[in-house]
């Protein structure tokens, strides 16, 4: 029997997500949980029962992920993988499944999507060889070792840890990266350095990034430090970077550039439910208002794991947990008293984790001369709309986003605005010398994904060819 009405559906089955529900599941939710991908593991669990992911994680992580995946899976929650999720309506979540569309209903939702990496547009985005480093990241785990082997010299560009973990990867199978190209600001990361003793609240994960920065100076790869102006060059595909410091331009031959300039929340689906959203000035992104236990401005609806804030896949399984045993307590499943019990030592290990976090939050903010790119970058690729377009209409007297998202389709493309949102808010606030969050951020709509439309008139009782024809 297809069950259709859960206590809790649990979206994202990474991290946060999985611990959300099997914490839900010990306290004796009914629970659903929807992803898109074939297996859990998120992002930083990708592909974990294979032998091939779990040779690119480190004991503990391999340990954790493998723990925590055995146990989702033992706990009774009616998992669906391959399910993207593309609207919610009030308690009732629609979902496109191997080509056709379902509705479920709970009492509750948690949402866990995740983040994403913080998309950066700059010439020579949109050529071939051009990616990621979450995306190469995720070949890495695919099995395409031979192939990235037989590429040109691997350029690294950015400013994040991300860049650490997947230069140590890639060191590891033997790429040749031909440099990294540091976008950070020397003075910002100074300015950091009182933030620096928080991160001891952590010694493990600190002593872990230590380790990857020793293997990445003993291998003797270019750090360049300063970078700016950064170009892909190429004739169908990229065969060089150019770049400038502060002692001039330089040109480096590259097969393949992986930037990443840090993780943002995933905030489509919040805020097209119209969940309260707060600016985050240092990391300069839109994240949801949440409290501890992952509660947000709606009554049914609660976020876990870094789709809330971002800080790490450890402190998303701590996430996950508190919001499971919240839900339980919010559905009078379990007393205040037996919710506070489950939740205390969670809750204090969590305010660790936040706590020691703050000093990568400073040390890795995002210069804001990143977004400074020429006018004929290409910003939005689903509309082809560049920067040049973006500031004329900044000229026009346009200065919220949403405005020049009417005036130049910047956003309305299949992507609604994912991968040049932060993009558009940066070089409208340039442009108008606003500050990012006075220029809002995009308004999102359901559906958050593409759907087909016959999948869409069969889940509502239309008639597709009547509704296709009229």
């Amino acid at each position: 029997m297809n069950v259709t009405n859960f206590d809790c559906i649990v979206i994202g089955a990474g991290p946060a997500g999985l611990a959300a529900a099997c914490a839900a599941r010990d306290c004796g939710l009914e629970v659903a949980l929807l992803d898109e991908q074939a297996a859990p593991g998120g992002q930083l669990f990708r592909n974990v029962e294979s032998p091939l992911a779990q040779r690119l994680l480190d004991e503990k992580d391999r340990r954790t992920g493998l723990d925590l995946v055995a146990r989702f899976r033992a706990g009774g929650t009616d998992y669906r993988p391959h399910s993207t999720v593309w609207a919610i309506d009030g308690t009732a979540v629609s979902y496109s499944r191997n080509g056709v569309s379902e509705r479920i209903t709970a009492s509750h939702i948690i949402l866990a999507p995740g983040g994403m990496e913080r998309p950066v547009p700059f010439p020579g985005w949109t050529l071939p060889g051009v990616m990621g480093a979450g995306g190469m990241d995720i070949l890495l785990r695919s099995d395409c070792l031979p192939r990235l082997s037989r590429q040109e010299p691997v350029v690294l560009c950015g400013n994040g840890p991300l860049l650490l973990l997947l230069a140590c990867h890639l060191l590891d199978a033997g790429a040749p990266v031909a440099a990294w190209l540091d976008t950070g600001d020397t003075l910002r990361r100074l300015a950091a350095l009182p933030h620096m003793p928080a991160a001891l609240g952590d010694r493990a994960y600190l002593a872990k990034g230590l380790r990857m920065a020793r293997r990445v100076l003993s291998s003797g790869m270019p750090i360049i430090r300063n970078v700016r102006s950064l170009r892909a060059e190429g004739d169908g595909h990229v065969e060089q970077v150019r770049y400038t410091t502060s002692k001039g331009e330089y040109r480096l031959p590259a097969g393949m550039l992986l930037r990443h300039e840090g993780i943002i929340p995933r905030t489509h689906i919040p805020n097209a439910l119209g969940l309260a959203m707060t600016w985050d000035e240092v990391q300069r992104c839109w994240h949801p208002t949440t409290d501890i236990r992952g509660r947000t401005s709606c009554e049914h609806i609660s976020i876990a794991g870094d789709s809330a804030y971002v800080h790490g896949g450890d402190a998303s399984l701590l996430k996950g947990t508190l919001a499971g045993i919240d839900a339980a307590r919010r559905l009078h499943v379990i007393s205040e008293a037996e919710a506070d019990h489950r939740s205390a030592g969670t809750l204090r290990e969590l305010r660790r984790l936040e706590w020691a976090r703050g000093f990568l939050r400073h040390i890795f903010a995002p210069h804001p001369d990143i977004f400074a790119v020429p006018d004929e970058t290409i910003i939005c690729r689903c509309e082809n709309v560049s920067a040049g377009d973006i500031r004329a209409a900044v000229r026009e007297g346009f200065t919220n986003v949403n405005e020049i998202k009417r005036f130049t389709r910047c956003g309305m493309g299949p992507c609604q605005g994912r991968m040049c949102g932060p993009a558009l808010a940066e070089l409208a606030a340039q442009a108008s010398g606003l500050p990012p969050r006075q220029v809002d951020m995009l308004h999102v709509r359901m559906p958050f994904r593409p759907v087909p439309l016959n999948e869409y008139c069969t889940l509502n009782g239309l008639g597709y060819e009547e509704n296709h024809t009229a």
